[in-house]
C-alpha cells in the first residue's frame, strides 16, 4: 500500500508482529475448507503443517489480518492435508458455500451483474490483500480480460494464483448463474510481468428465464449474516466498561461492517485537550496526522471512507476505513460503515454516561443492563416495555411511558407504561395526542429538546390527560434518530411531587435513557425493514414468493384434513402488451393497482402474494374451499371488468385463474404446481378463464370458441367505432392554431361481458381467425356512413380507417368501398385508408395493385406508422401514397431533441417534394406541438389533441 508500511500494528497483541497482508476473510476460508471435508482434525493437522502459532478461532476472526507468507503456508498445508492438489482453487471457487462475508456478498449483490463486478475486482481485491494489484484489461457482457500482479519482494505462488482464479470464477453464482469459466495463458510464477485470466461466463438470463428465486437465497443468508454480525458486535461493545476499551473494541470489530486493510477511529472527549486515536493497520505518526484532518473535516481522498461516530445528542468522532491511496473501496459502504458507527456512538454514549454516574453504582449497573437488554431486543413492542421498566431505577421518577410517533397518522400513541395504577396505565396506552390538538407537541416537534410540562400551563386536551394521570408535572423527552421523531418518553412523579423535581441531573439521565432508546429502536426498524425486504415485493408491497411458501407450508402442516387450504394462480391476460404499448412505468404502475384490487377480494385470513412479473397467488384457509375458492375466482374476474386508469388514460386487462384445493399428499410446492397448471389451461382456453385442478385442456376448442364468439359479435352489432381527431396546424401571430379537419376511426368490441375492448384484444384474433376482413369492410362502411352524418351538422370532416395486409387482397374490398361511398353520396377524396407499413406491402400479390385502383376510385391512402423499420424512399415512389403517419416514436423525442426536430423536418421536406401529406403522430404535450410547427409540419394526431371518442370532436379537447 502506497501510504502505508506494510507492518502496521493492529489492536491486538497476537498479530502485532506480523504485517497486515492478509484478511482473515482468506484464511477463514481456508480453515472452513478444510473443517469441512476434514473435520477438527483435519483442521488440527493444517495448523501443525502451516507451522503456525495462531489458533484456529484466531485465523477465522474477520478483524485480523496476517502475512502473506502465513497465506501460503496455509494454502500448501490444506493440499497436503486433504491431499488434493487442486484444493487452492476449490477453496475459492466454493467460498459462497463456506462463509465468506456478509458485507462482501451484499456489495457484490449490489452491483447488479458480473459485468459491473469484474470491473470492480480491483477495488474488490482490497478485501482479501495489499500484496497484490488487479487490472480489468476489458470487460463485455459475458467475458472479460483480468491481469493481476504480485507486487515486487514476494514469492509468487501457484496455489495462490489457483485460489485467486477459484475466487473470481464464482462471481456468476452470486447472481445464480454457472460459474465463470478461466483460461490463464501467463502466469507470474512461469516469469511473466502478471497473471494474466480469460474469463467466459453466461449472460444474464431474461427476465422471463430467471429462476423464481434467482439469487434471493444467497442475498437473504447474507443479509441475515450481516445483521447477526451487527447484533453480536453490538452486543460485545456494549460490554466495555471504560472508554478506552471501547474505543479498542471499536477498531477490532470494524471488519463486521467493511474489510479494509486499516483503520482509524478519532474521539474528542469532554475535557480533554486532544483526540484519543485509535488505530489498526496505520504507523503511530500517519495515524496521528490523519485523525487531525479527519476531526477538522478535511477530506481525505476517495481511498478513505470517512462516517460519522454520533448518536441524535451529540458527535464524538469519526471512523475511517482506509485503503491505498490508488485503491478504492466498493460501492455503498459507507452505508454498511455508518450503520456500525451508530453501533460504536451507542457504546461510547454508555461509556461515557458510566464515567459520569461513577457516583451512584446501581444506576450504573441499571444503565448497562438497559444497554445489554435493549442490544439483544428487536421489536419495537419489547424495546418500549424494557425501557419503561428500567426508566424509574435509573430516574428516580416512579412512572414511566413511552409514545410512539406514528408518522401516517401524524399522532403520538401509547405504547408502554410503567408504575401507577393500572387505571393510569390504561389511560396511557389509550392515549393519542396530535400537534393540531395540542400545541405543547407541535412545540416540542420543532424544537426536539426535553421539555417539562405542568398542568396549571398546558392545552386543555393535555391537561385533561394528566389530570387523568393524577398528576401535575411530567418530564417529555423526544426519541430522535437524527432529524427523525421516533416518540417520546415520559417520566412523572407521584402527586405532589418533591419539591425541586425535575432538577438538571434527573432530566440528563432520562435523556441518556432517551438516547439509548431511540438507538435500539432505530435499529429494531432497521431489522424490520430488511426482513420486510427480504419478504416483501419492492414494487407492491405484497408478500413474495419466499414468504408465501413459507406460509402455505406453515399452513398445510397446520391444517386438520383435507381442503384447508387452496392456493389461486393468477396471470394477467395482455399485460405485455400494456409494457409495450405504455412503457414499463405504465406496466408497474398497473401491478400496484392489480395488487390493490386484489387485495380488496381477500377474505379475513387469506394472503396474496406477487410471485413474480404478472404472476400472483392467493391463499384461501379455512371454510368448504371447494365451493369458496371459485366464488373468490368469480369476484377477482367480475373486480377486473371495470377498468384501470393509468396516466389518464383507461386500461382494460383482464387475468386467467387456475385454482387447486389441498389434498392430503400436498406439499406446498405441488399445491402451488397444480394451480399453475390450471392457470396454463385457462390460458389456453383465452382470456378471463377460470380453470379448477383436474379439468383437462380440450385442444383446439379454445380458439375455436373465441372465434366464434368475435364473429358472433360482428353479427350482433357488438362493435363500434371510435374517433380521433385529425387537425391542421396553422399560424396565428406565429403561434400555432389548431383546426380539427378530420377523424381516425378505430374499432372496439363492446363485449358482453368483459366492456369495451381496444384492438390489442382481438386484432391478433380475428387474423388468426380469418374474420379481420369482415371487420374491416365493416368498419369502412360504418365510418362512411358517420361521415356523412358530420357532413350534415356542417362539419365535412375526412375519415380515415385502418385496414390489415389480409384486407388488402380482399376481392370484396374495393366493390365495399364504391357501394359505401356511392350508397352514403360522400365524395371519395373524402375517405383515407390507412395501412400499417410492413414487409407485406410488396410481398403479398396484388397489394399494389389493388392499392392503385382504390386510388382510382378518388379514395387516399395513408401509410401508416412511418419510419418503424420497414420504410425505404424506394416505396415511396413505388406505392400510390398520398400521406405518410409519422410513427409517434419520433414525436416523443422532440422534447429535447435538436436531432429529432432536423430527422422530422426532413421527412416533411421530401414527402413535401414528392406530393405527400404527413402526419404526426403521438402528439401529447404542447413542446410537441410547437416543434413540429417550426419544422412546418402541417397535420397532427395525439392525446394533445383528444382521445378515442364514440362521438367525432369537432374542435380539440384541450386546444382551442
Amino acid at each position: 500500500m502506497a501510504d502505508m508500511p506494510p507492518r502496521a500494528d493492529g489492536p491486538d497483541q497476537a498479530s502485532a508482529a506480523e504485517p497486515r497482508e492478509t484478511a482473515a476473510t482468506t484464511t477463514a476460508l481456508i480453515v472452513n475448507y478444510v473443517r469441512h471435508h476434514g473435520g477438527e482434525a483435519a483442521v488440527h493437522d493444517l495448523l501443525a503443517a502451516a507451522d503456525l502459532r495462531h489458533t484456529a478461532a484466531e485465523l477465522t476472526d474477520p478483524a485480523r489480518w496476517y502475512s502473506y507468507e502465513t497465506r501460503i503456508r496455509l494454502f500448501e498445508a490444506a493440499t497436503e492435508v486433504l491431499d488434493d492438489p487442486e484444493a487452492a482453487f476449490k477453496i475459492g471457487a466454493t467460498a459462497l458455500e463456506n462463509n465468506l462475508a456478509p458485507a462482501i456478498v451484499l456489495l457484490v449483490r449490489a452491483l447488479g451483474s458480473p459485468r459491473q463486478v469484474y470491473r470492480q475486482l480491483p477495488s474488490a481485491v482490497t478485501k482479501f490483500s495489499t500484496t497484490s494489484t488487479m487490472e480489468v484489461v476489458e470487460a463485455g457482457s459475458s467475458q472479460a480480460r483480468i491481469s493481476f500482479r504480485l507486487h515486487a519482494g514476494y514469492r509468487h505462488s501457484r496455489l495462490d494464483c489457483a485460489y485467486a482464479q477459484g475466487l473470481i470464477s464464482t462471481v456468476p453464482t452470486v447472481f445464480s448463474l454457472e460459474p465463470a469459466r478461466i483460461e490463464h495463458p501467463a502466469c507470474q510464477s512461469d516469469g511473466h510481468d502478471a497473471c494474466i485470466y480469460d474469463l467466459s461466463w453466461q449472460a444474464r438470463r431474461r427476465p422471463w428465464q430467471r429462476s423464481r428465486r434467482d439469487g434471493a437465497d444467497t442475498e437473504l443468508k447474507a443479509l441475515r449474516a450481516q445483521l447477526a454480525s451487527l447484533q453480536s458486535t453490538a452486543s460485545d461493545l456494549v460490554g466495555s466498561h471504560d472508554l478506552d476499551q471501547a474505543l479498542t473494541r471499536i477498531i477490532e470489530r470494524a471488519a463486521s461492517a467493511v474489510i479494509a486493510p486499516a483503520y482509524l477511529l478519532a474521539v474528542e472527549t469532554p475535557g480533554a485537550d486532544t483526540p484519543l486515536v485509535h488505530r489498526a493497520g496505520l504507523d503511530p505518526v500517519t495515524a496521528e496526522d490523519m485523525a487531525i484532518r479527519l476531526l477538522g473535516g478535511e477530506d481525505l481522498g476517495p481511498h478513505v471512507v470517512v462516517v460519522d461516530v454520533a448518536t441524535a445528542r451529540r458527535q464524538y468522532g469519526r471512523l475511517a476505513a482506509v485503503y491505498a491511496a490508488d485503491q478504492r473501496g466498493l460501492r455503498d459502504e459507507r452505508s454498511l460503515l455508518s450503520a456500525y458507527a451508530a453501533h460504536a456512538a451507542a457504546a461510547l454514549e454508555l461509556v461515557l454516561a458510566l464515567d459520569t454516574s461513577r457516583r451512584d453504582e446501581a444506576r450504573a449497573r441499571d444503565l448497562l443492563t438497559l444497554a445489554h437488554q435493549l442490544s439483544v431486543t428487536t421489536s419495537e413492542q419489547e424495546i418500549a416495555d424494557v425501557v419503561v421498566r428500567m426508566t424509574p431505577t435509573i430516574s428516580g421518577a416512579p412512572r414511566a411511558s413511552l409514545l410512539a410517533w406514528d408518522a401516517g397518522r401524524g399522532s403520538l400513541r401509547g405504547l408502554a407504561a410503567h408504575g401507577g395504577t393500572e387505571q393510569t396505565r390504561a389511560t396511557l396506552l389509550e392515549t393519542e395526542l396530535r400537534p393540531d390538538e395540542t400545541s405543547e407537541l407541535a412545540r416540542m416537534l420543532t424544537r426536539r429538546r426535553p421539555t417539562v410540562l405542568r398542568s396549571a400551563d398546558v392545552s386543555p386536551v393535555l391537561r385533561s390527560v394528566l389530570e387523568a394521570l393524577d398528576t401535575e408535572t411530567v418530564v417529555v423527552v423526544p426519541l430522535l434518530a437524527g432529524d427523525t421523531l421516533l416518540g417520546v418518553l415520559t417520566a412523572t412523579e407521584n402527586n405532589p411531587a418533591p419539591p425541586g423535581w425535575p432538577d438538571a441531573e434527573a432530566v440528563e439521565r432520562l435523556s441518556g435513557i432517551a438516547d439509548q432508546a431511540a438507538t435500539a429502536l432505530q435499529n429494531a426498524h432497521l431489522v424490520t425493514r430488511i426482513r420486510h425486504q427480504a419478504q416483501h415485493d419492492g414494487l407492491t408491497g405484497l408478500p413474495n414468493r419466499a414468504l408465501f411458501m413459507h406460509t402455505l407450508e406453515r399452513e398445510i402442516a397446520t391444517s386438520e384434513s383435507d381442503g384447508g387450504v387452496a392456493v389461486l394462480f393468477c396471470d394477467l391476460d395482455g399485460f405485455k402488451q400494456v409494457n409495450d404499448q405504455y412503457g414499463h412505468a405504465a406496466g408497474d404502475e398497473l401491478l400496484r393497482q392489480v395488487a390493490a384490487r386484489l387485495r380488496a377480494h381477500l377474505r379475513p385470513g387469506d394472503l396474496v402474494a406477487r410471485l413474480s412479473g404478472d404472476e400472483f397467488a392467493l391463499l384461501l384457509r379455512g371454510g368448504d374451499l371447494d365451493l369458496g375458492a371459485g366464488d373468490v375466482a368469480n369476484r377477482i374476474t367480475d373486480g377486473f371488468s371495470a377498468p384501470f386508469r393509468v396516466d389518464g388514460r383507461e386500461l382494460r386487462i383482464s387475468t386467467s385463474i387456475g385454482v387447486a384445493v389441498q389434498r392430503a399428499s400436498d406439499d406446498g410446492g405441488h399445491l402451488l404446481r397444480r394451480a399453475d397448471a390450471a392457470m396454463y389451461v385457462a390460458k389456453q382456453r383465452g382470456r378471463n378463464q377460470i380453470v379448477l385442478d383436474g379439468e383437462t385442456p380440450r385442444g383446439g376448442t379454445t380458439s375455436r370458441r373465441s372465434a366464434a364468439q368475435l364473429r358472433a359479435g360482428l353479427d350482433a352489432g357488438e362493435f363500434a367505432l371510435y374517433y380521433q381527431p385529425i387537425v391542421r396546424l396553422t399560424s396565428d401571430l406565429g403561434e400555432p392554431r389548431v383546426t380539427v379537419v378530420g377523424q381516425e376511426a378505430l374499432a372496439r368490441w363492446c363485449h358482453p361481458e368483459l366492456g369495451v375492448l381496444a384492438p390489442a384484444a382481438f386484432l391478433a384474433l380475428a387474423e388468426e381467425s380469418g374474420h379481420v376482413a369482415d371487420l374491416d369492410l365493416w368498419a369502412v362502411r360504418s365510418a362512411v356512413a358517420a361521415a356523412v352524418d358530420w357532413a350534415g351538422s356542417g362539419h365535412p370532416f375526412h375519415v380515415a380507417v385502418n385496414l390489415s395486409a389480409q384486407t388488402l387482397i380482399d376481392p370484396r374490398l374495393r366493390a365495399c368501398v364504391r357501394e359505401a361511398l356511392s350508397a352514403n353520396d360522400l365524395e371519395a377524396g373524402s375517405l383515407t385508408l390507412e395501412v400499417t407499413e410492413s414487409r407485406a406491402l410488396v410481398d403479398l400479390p396484388g397489394v399494389v395493385e389493388q392499392l392503385t385502383q382504390l386510388r382510382q376510385l378518388g379514395v387516399r391512402i395513408a401509410l401508416d406508422d412511418f419510419g418503424t423499420g420497414f420504410s425505404t424512399l424506394t416505396w415511396l415512389q413505388r406505392l400510390p401514397i398520398d400521406q405518410v403517419k409519422l410513427d409517434r416514436s419520433f414525436v416523443a423525442t422532440l422534447d429535447g431533441s435538436d436531432r429529432a426536430a432536423h430527422l422530422v423536418e426532413g421527412v416533411v421536406a421530401l414527402a413535401r417534394s414528392l406530393d405527400i401529406e404527413v402526419v404526426a403522430e403521438g402528439v401529447e404535450r404542447e413542446t410537441h406541438l410547437r416543434r413540429l410547427h417550426a419544422v412546418g409540419c402541417e397535420l397532427a394526431q395525439g392525446y394533445l389533441f383528444g382521445r378515442p371518442t364514440p362521438t367525432a370532436m369537432t374542435e380539440p379537447s384541450t386546444l382551442h
